[in-house]
């Protein structure tokens, strides 16, 4: 295995979700790790959450723009993938800029995966979001295959 790893590697179309109806931190976490573990790439989301939860006390995820990247290294992952969730309104979050979230990207990474590679996947999204262009369009977009076409374009270039 390589350490090299595109964002269509770990992103399905079918693990975003565009109008979640989630209203905190607990509820779109869980409501993303439900599709990972529906998409196969979790044996066990109870102990995929408590990964989770303890990368999150370590410090926030919450970046800037409305967007979290909330992630956790964890045996219960089978498949290293991500799971995207746009709410319909905010959730408070701790964020660099103090907004508010309106998009989350977890990232369940298998524990065997070297650190590098995911890594790489994260500095990829990273430099994508960096684009102003590109947060309001991961925030307005209407359909799924439109954001999933995105992100993944805007990652690779």
């Amino acid at each position: 295995m390589t350490l090299t790893m595109a964002i269509d590697d770990v992103l399905q179309e079918e693990c975003i979700i565009l109008n979640s109806q989630a209203r905190t931190k607990d509820q779109i976490i869980n409501e993303l790790t439900d599709i990972l573990f529906d998409s196969g790439a979790l044996a066990d989301k109870t102990c995929f959450l408590k990964d989770v939860w303890s990368r999150e006390e370590l410090g926030s995820t919450g970046f800037e723009n409305h967007i979290a990247i909330p992630h956790g290294k964890s045996t219960a992952v089978l498949k290293t993938r991500i799971a995207i969730g746009r709410v319909d309104g905010d959730i408070p979050w701790e964020t660099i800029d103090g907004t508010r979230v309106r998009l989350v990207i977890l990232f369940a990474v298998k524990d065997t995966d070297s650190d590098a590679r995911h890594i790489k996947i994260l500095s990829k999204i990273s430099m994508a979001l960096g684009d102003d262009e590109v947060v309001d369009d991961l925030l307005h977009l209407q359909s799924r295959s439109e954001l999933y076409r995105l992100l993944v374009t805007r990652s690779e270039s």
